[in-house]
């Protein structure tokens, strides 16, 4: 699979690296107890959701060409 180069896949997976970044670089580990750690671990999960959402999306409009 082809990634493609437009405004709206590099946008979505920039967003997503943003959260991952969020997530891992916020101060408390999301292995530790803490609000913080409930913080970046949500973060996380946001940006890797969003990552799959993206190649969902990929994925949906790749298989509309071919009919």
């Amino acid at each position: 699979m082809k990634l493609p180069h437009n405004k709206g896949f590099i946008r979505d997976v920039a967003i997503a690296g943003g959260f991952i970044a969020i997530g891992i670089l916020a101060p408390g580990s999301p292995i530790e107890n803490g609000f913080e750690a409930h913080l970046g671990g949500i973060s996380v999960g946001l940006g890797l959701g969003w990552l799959i959402k993206c190649f969902v999306d990929l994925k949906g409009s790749s298989h509309a060409k071919q009919s």
